[in-house]
């Protein structure tokens, strides 16, 4: 068992985009198959730019806020409840559009 406090761990920048702020929960390889998940805050306007990964599936859950994913030049609105998976080789970009921080949960899973 493990039992970690988001209120007990360092913050840190994406590495995409240093100036969107993350707290790791679970790291590297706690979990087969995992590779973090992680707790980030997006301040309004603020965007994970566009990007993918050749060898990794990621899960988002929008905790608070609005937003936009765009994937594969495809936009999609979010709100709080939103949950969303992104596959392999997918780009794609996160922006809060509103005015008000938005939280967002997410996790990657090795692709085979």
């Amino acid at each position: 068992m493990k039992l970690v406090n988001l209120s007990e761990i360092k913050p840190e920048g994406l590495s995409h985009d240093a100036d969107i702020m993350k707290r790791v929960l679970l790291g590297e390889s706690e979990l087969p198959g995992s590779v973090r998940l992680s707790h980030a805050v997006f301040k309004p306007g603020q965007k994970a730019s566009a990007h993918k990964h050749t060898d990794l599936y990621e899960v988002f859950y929008l905790l608070g806020g609005t937003g936009v994913i765009t994937v594969d030049g495809v936009s999609q609105p979010l709100e709080k409840g939103s949950c969303i998976r992104i596959d392999s080789n997918e780009e794609h970009e996160l922006v809060n559009n509103g005015d008000e921080e938005m939280t967002v949960l997410y996790f990657g899973l090795k692709g085979e």
